[in-house]
């Protein structure tokens, strides 16, 4: 693809299937599958259960339960806590992440979860928090953890480190610490990277049609390329993206960024960008090939 004659990797927006190079190119029958999961980013739990989202989110629980995912893997933006700042709403995100946390314990599915920039709080248990991201500790765990699961090894990062110039990123210090669990892995296992604020992302350009780098710098983290230079050197095998609320596949120079839709799709209220309300089903082989797709789990949204 080019936009105003300069190259853009190619982007897929709301495709059904995800292929590794050789099944597209039918050079390998896929393997037979080791296990799945599913990325379940921005669902927008919101403190008013407009949209009726409780039963929204409860509904896409439902339905990947139903495939025996062995884990959902949460790509931030959980709740909408930093919506409502100060100490009025403190007990609102309270209410919300108990809520959030209920239904996904009530679905009995294993769950991790990466941090979204509207998961963060500026209180904690009635004071000024440190980070913002203590609400989100309380209740979902680390902003950053790495674990393995059937030989494949999974990262969740925080891209919410502000640079210099108050724009999302990793940070040298997280960067650090994602080369040492990418050390401790191997650098023949198989990786997947989890982060909220994508890596790389043809939003702007490709919906908006926008291609100034204010607006890149909003909505991607301002050390992409750290970040890719890194991970070439590992066996990553896919990067899952949220934030941007559309489905969207980039492959770039064999590196593949996922940015997984929305649960919530338009904040509850229907489809964004042809993006309909939906999750990334990941079929793991036994040979550790990847294949995925959108999954829209039905939910038709409440107008208003």
């Amino acid at each position: 693809m080019q936009i105003c004659g300069m190259a853009i990797p190619a982007a897929v927006f709301g495709f059904p299937t995800g292929l590794n190079a050789a099944e597209k190119t039918g050079k390998a029958k896929a393997a037979k599958e080791k296990f799945s999961f599913a990325f379940f980013t921005d669902v927008h739990l919101n403190r008013g259960n407009e949209g009726n989202c409780d039963e929204g989110f409860r509904t896409a629980l439902a339905d990947v339960k139903k495939r025996g995912v062995d884990f959902i893997l949460f790509g931030g933006d959980n709740v909408e806590a930093n919506y409502y700042p100060g100490p009025d709403h403190e007990h609102e995100v309270v209410d919300m992440y108990t809520r959030f946390r209920k239904i996904v314990d009530e679905s009995g599915i294993p769950c991790h979860f990466t941090i979204g920039n509207h998961d963060t709080f500026d209180r904690f248990e009635g004071k000024e928090a440190v980070t913002g991201y203590e609400y989100f500790e309380k209740f979902c765990g680390p902003v950053r953890r790495s674990f393995n699961h059937k030989g494949v090894h999974f990262i969740t990062l925080n891209s919410l480190v502000p640079d210099k110039g108050g724009h999302f990123s990793i940070g040298e210090e997280q960067m650090q610490w994602l080369k040492s669990a990418l050390d401790s892995a191997g650098r023949d296992t198989p990786s997947i990277i989890s982060l909220h604020v994508p890596v790389l992302s043809l939003y702007y350009p490709v919906v908006e049609g926008d291609i100034t780098a204010s607006k890149a710098m909003t909505d991607m983290i301002s050390d992409t390329r750290q970040v890719i230079d890194l991970i070439r050197n590992y066996n990553v095998k896919l990067v899952l993206q949220g934030h941007q609320h559309i489905h969207e596949e980039i492959l770039e120079r064999g590196q593949r960024f996922i940015t997984g839709g929305a649960i919530c799709s338009s904040w509850w209220y229907g489809p964004l960008a042809d993006t309909q309300e939906g999750y990334v089903l990941v079929h793991v082989g036994t040979d550790n090939s990847l294949t995925w797709e959108y999954i829209d789990y039905g939910w038709e949204a409440i107008r208003k």
